[in-house]
């Protein structure tokens, strides 16, 4: 994992002391690009997005698996965890609290990321015309590897075949590896439990939910992932609450900090800037995984013969996952020192 962090962020441009990496320049800058071409679809559409999301435009005579609230909390089970809990206290602890500003402009412009690549993922998706409801994989099958295919044409095959074959290392690793070693490391520590045991009883769960295939996947998240959600965000309400009168305060730290930092961060002028800048864009990145790649995988599974209406669910999901669900963690830490 280290031989693969350093190939991915190890190469950048050099700026002020500190080396942007290339990999934060081609998502921020897709961000953008996308934010301008768009028209900020990210404001424009929010609300249409949460009416979608609502099942008021739900036809389940329209060809997919799963419902549009679905999707979304398939793809939000993914995000909503470690990246909004320790994600968020790395980036503060090496980068200051302006880093949660970064964070959010990382949100921002991976809200309009996320439109694009599942608005793709529903145009060039795969629908067959087996809709034998047993059937435990489902009638449609999407993501980067298919709109590469088949909106650039076959001569990127390859690329999309090495897409594939990134996003399967990925999943074991960042989605699966750091999660499992998280519960079994606290399970341990705090209540002595031997990590084999953890591991057996996590995968045995797991395996009942995904061997279910896609539609089952959607029921169970579709029930967890809003859940656990809610007690998080309401507990951090409760501490925030709690510590009403710095609420204040501490948003004037966090900008303050965005742009001339101090605190926990290493260096002076325009590289104490840049740490507090990296450290926040990569935790917002790792946050709601814009631009990965997974989300439109989940999604192309969405009931719906319009791939747009799916595109402004997806944008929801930065804002809920790293707009709403980091800013708690963040005030929560600044709050509490």
């Amino acid at each position: 994992m280290n031989a693969l962090s350093y190939y991915i962020w190890g190469f950048g441009i050099p700026i002020g002391g500190e080396t942007v990496p290339l990999v934060v320049i081609a998502l921020l800058g897709t961000g953008l690009f996308m934010t301008l071409r768009l028209g900020f679809i990210q404001v424009r559409r929010l609300g249409h997005g949460f009416a979608v999301t609502s099942g008021r435009y739900d036809d389940p005579n329209e060809p997919g698996d799963v419902s549009h609230f679905q999707a979304l909390t398939t793809a939000l089970s993914a995000t909503v965890g470690i990246g909004n809990i320790a994600g968020v206290a790395i980036a503060i602890h090496w980068g200051g609290p302006g880093a949660l500003f970064w964070v959010w402009m990382t949100a921002a412009l991976g809200m309009a990321v996320k439109y694009s690549e599942v608005t793709l993922a529903q145009r060039y998706r795969d629908v067959t015309t087996d809709h034998d409801p047993r059937k435990w994989e489902g009638s449609v099958s999407g993501g980067p590897m298919y709109y590469i295919e088949r909106g650039l044409g076959p001569f990127f095959k390859p690329l999309a075949v090495f897409f594939a074959g990134a996003l399967g290392l990925t999943a074991f690793l960042t989605g699966n590896a750091v999660q499992a070693n998280t519960v079994a490391d606290t399970l341990q520590t705090t209540f002595g439990v031997p990590p084999w045991i953890t591991g057996l009883i996590t995968s045995t769960i797991v395996a009942g939910v995904v061997l279910g295939g896609i539609r089952r996947i959607g029921k169970v998240t579709g029930i967890l992932a809003p859940a656990m959600a809610a007690i998080y965000v309401a507990g951090a309400l409760w501490i925030i609450v709690s510590n009403i009168s710095g609420l204040l305060p501490s948003f004037g730290l966090i900008f303050r900090e965005a742009f001339n930092p101090t605190a926990g961060v290493a260096g002076t002028g325009v590289a104490a800037i840049l740490m507090t800048l990296m450290w926040g864009v990569k935790r917002g990145l790792f946050s709601n995984e814009a631009g990965k790649g997974s989300a439109p995988i989940a999604h192309a599974a969405a009931q719906t013969d319009e791939p747009v209406s799916e595109g402004v669910v997806a944008l929801l999901e930065p804002f809920i996952d790293t707009l709403v669900i980091c800013t708690m963690t963040g005030l929560v830490i600044i709050l509490t020192g």
